[in-house]
């Protein structure tokens, strides 16, 4: 299964230094970004030093059909274009999406896309041998100090 990546998610590892993680997570699936999460990152100038992080993963074109749906989708209010292409996408090829946001996560429940969110990727980490089990927890702790994000239950990563 093919794997499309938010922004929210992107950022979060670019900004840990940790890019690389995300395919060593998916060493069989294309692992991919469409073009409005790529120019949100490159507008934020998060890939910074990992500039060559961004041609490393394939920024895929959106047919006719999948922009139709990232149209659609739009119409909610709460959705950026980043989040309405990778969700057309992720729908139209029955691909894993890779989000964060709960109003990401909601409307691909509600079109019934598999979603895979931060700790859920953090806990893959050490359950499939890419790191080990401490190296998560300094990575969760770096996650938190430079993304300011809390887990505020890190069962969901360790357990």
């Amino acid at each position: 299964m093919d794997v499309v990546v938010d922004t929210d998610i992107l950022s979060t590892f670019l900004k840990v230094r940790r890019p690389d993680l995300i395919p060593k997570l998916f060493p069989r699936s294309m692992v991919f970004f469409c073009p409005a999460v790529v120019s949100e990152i490159d507008k934020a100038g998060e890939f910074g030093e990992a500039s060559e992080t961004k041609h490393k993963f394939s920024t895929t074109k959106l047919t006719r059909v999948e922009r139709a749906i990232a149209r659609e989708i739009g119409r909610r209010p709460a959705l950026g274009r980043a989040d309405c292409e990778c969700l057309a996408v992720a729908q139209s090829r029955m691909s894993l999406l890779l989000s964060n946001d709960r109003t990401v996560r909601g409307e691909a429940s509600s079109r019934g896309i598999d979603v895979m969110n931060l700790p859920q990727a953090l806990r893959e980490l050490w359950r499939t041998g890419v790191m080990k089990k401490e190296e998560v927890v300094k990575l969760t702790e770096e996650i938190e100090k430079k993304d300011n994000v809390v887990f505020k239950d890190r069962r969901l990563i360790f357990e």
